[in-house]
């Protein structure tokens, strides 16, 4: 009868847990095995750790990015607007808003009537049909926009803004338009500086 115990004993050390199996291990003196075993079983745990730890940073990094380029949009929607109100007022033909919008330097150097001449001479930039803006840079007091504005017909004209912060309000300090039309060969395009 003492075949059957051992036998039992066979099948309940084959079916015990890997921890118990190590624990045995190490109180009968067979380190190395405990270690190994122990060693085993820690590996996918390890993986999984480094996983999480480097997803973990990731979405850290990721969300930091995030912030960043928020507080970019925050500080440029300002002069994006300034812009827009300008483009805006020269649509409904209001040019002494639009006028008033340029800073005190540049209506130093061009005044109203020169202004509205020049505006004479844009008939896209008069009768656009909207302004996009595609890129934005600050730096301190000054901002460079630049974008597009559509004519009635469909067609883009390429526009940059020049900036400043004046009394804490964003002012048009500078105005590049293409001027010539959207067909003409690139090295045709040229730019009018206001």
């Amino acid at each position: 009868m003492s075949e059957p115990v051992e036998h039992r004993e066979s099948l309940t050390e084959r079916y015990r847990s890997p921890f118990h199996r190590a624990a045995s291990a190490s109180l009968s003196g067979n380190a190395g095995e405990a270690r190994r075993r122990r060693g085993a079983r820690r590996s996918p745990q390890r993986v999984r750790h480094a996983v999480g730890v480097l997803g973990t940073g990731m979405f850290v990094a990721l969300a930091c990015v995030a912030v960043i380029l928020a507080i970019g949009w925050v500080q440029t929607q300002a002069a994006v607007d300034v812009v827009e109100t300008q483009a805006e007022a020269i649509r409904q033909g209001e040019l002494e808003k639009a006028y008033g919008l340029f800073s005190s330097e540049y209506r130093a150097g061009v005044s109203l009537p020169s202004f509205r001449r020049w505006l004479g001479r844009q008939a896209h930039l008069a009768r656009n049909h909207g302004l996009s803006i595609w890129g934005r840079s600050v730096r301190g007091a000054d901002a460079i926009l630049w974008g597009s504005l559509q004519d009635e017909l469909g067609h883009s004209y390429s526009v940059r803004y020049e900036l400043i912060r004046e009394n804490g309000t964003w002012r048009v300090d500078g105005l590049q338009l293409q001027s010539v039309g959207p067909d003409s060969l690139p090295e045709n395009t040229r730019f009018q500086y206001i």
